[in-house]
């Protein structure tokens, strides 16, 4: 019997080089997983070895040439011998038969090796669930890390890890923050009652008055709550920043006419709900007649999903629309915020995780957010 040991990076192209050495006739004796770490990375090389063995007689011709003339061998004798090879046909059959139960026996470690990547694909979905990522965009994530499993390409934790992040950095919107350009820039921001959207506003001019103080000024057109605009002229005064306000479409362009010099133009425009269409309409009018460059969403991240998702598409009629999520330092699950971003496929602006109005926004890179919350543990001990 000829035995010979094949390694290969998978079973199927294992069992291929015994069938080109040995033919069908081959029995597998043995397979097991090999592991072994790269020179050149730190990543584990993953490989099968098959064990396969062919008896050498098999492989002749099971029948007999002719007797010369003369031989004291017999028609019986030759019978007799034919059924012996027969019988080792049927007993090599026989032992191919147990030894691929034993194959299929010693290969649980393949089997439950996928069960186990499955289960932390299964683990990390419920972890996802548990943070605020919608069903929708789990289902998608297991069926695209179940179909790399398959594949081969994830058998290893890290492995896993990597695909998970990967591919949710692939959803993410890409992130496009405010920058001072040579032409001037005028900004409006909409959002709901209580969002953060003043204080947001606030946050921004004083991150670009550090640049340029003369350069930047905020104009409010929400007239509807005194306390809103109380606040604005308060934040206005503590960042050293010009500050105006205009109540109507008339007074909004005289205002934009005083201010042609200005770098950044930020516009408070009044809060508006799903449900309230008055503030909308006035906003889509203002922001139409003036023409502004972009129009920031601002969304509290305390909403839900479905909320979000409503206050996104109310605002679909504005142009080059941002996302600016706030209030992060009050959530600890950031899902619903990650979810509508890669839900509404728009642009993300600036995140605030800081009630301080001096600080505290950030870049809205959502990369960032992903990766400091699974830096806590989403992905270890699974």
């Amino acid at each position: 019997m000829k035995i010979r040991k094949y390694i290969a990076r998978n079973m199927p192209e294992a069992l291929q080089q015994v069938r080109d050495d040995f033919g069908e006739q081959a029995v597998i004796l043995n397979t097991r997983q090999l592991r072994r770490n790269s020179r050149f990375n730190n990543t584990d090389q993953h490989q099968v070895e098959v064990t396969a063995a062919i008896d050498e007689t098999i492989g002749a011709e099971t029948y007999l040439a002719p007797e010369k003339s003369g031989s004291s061998r017999n028609i019986e004798e030759s019978s007799m011998e034919h059924s012996n090879y027969m019988n080792v046909g049927k007993r090599h059959f026989t032992e191919k038969s147990l030894d691929f139960q034993d194959t299929k026996f010693e290969s649980t470690d393949i089997v439950s090796k996928t069960k186990k990547e499955n289960s932390r694909v299964e683990t990390l979905c419920h972890r996802f669930r548990e943070n605020g990522i919608t069903e929708e965009i789990i289902e998608h994530y297991f069926k695209c890390a179940s179909e790399e499993q398959s594949k081969g390409n994830i058998v290893a934790p890290e492995e896993l890890n990597f695909f998970t992040k990967t591919w949710f950095n692939s959803l993410f919107p890409e992130c496009r923050r405010l920058k001072i350009a040579e032409d001037r820039q005028v900004i409006g921001f909409v959002g709901s009652a209580g969002s953060g959207k003043t204080t947001a506003i606030g946050k921004i001019a004083g991150s670009f008055a550090k640049i340029r103080k003369d350069g930047v000024v905020i104009i409010s057109t929400d007239n509807s709550r005194i306390g809103a605009l109380d606040q604005l002229q308060s934040l206005a005064r503590l960042i050293d920043v010009r500050f105006e306000m205009a109540f109507d479409e008339m007074e909004l362009n005289v205002m934009l006419d005083c201010y042609k010099d200005a770098q950044l133009i930020l516009i408070d425009g009044p809060a508006y709900g799903c449900l309230d269409e008055g503030p909308l309409n006035r906003l889509k009018k203002n922001y139409s007649s003036i023409g502004v460059d972009e129009v920031h969403i601002v969304l509290d991240a305390n909403n839900d999903f479905r909320y979000m998702m409503d206050m996104i598409k109310k605002s679909s009629f504005f142009p080059n629309r941002r996302l600016l999520f706030t209030k992060l330092d009050q959530v600890s699950r950031v899902g619903t915020v990650l979810s509508a971003a890669i839900s509404s496929e728009i642009p993300t602006s600036y995140i605030s995780n800081s009630a301080e109005v001096t600080g505290g926004i950030e870049s809205g890179d959502l990369k960032v957010v992903y990766r400091d919350v699974f830096a806590s543990g989403w992905e270890e001990g699974y």
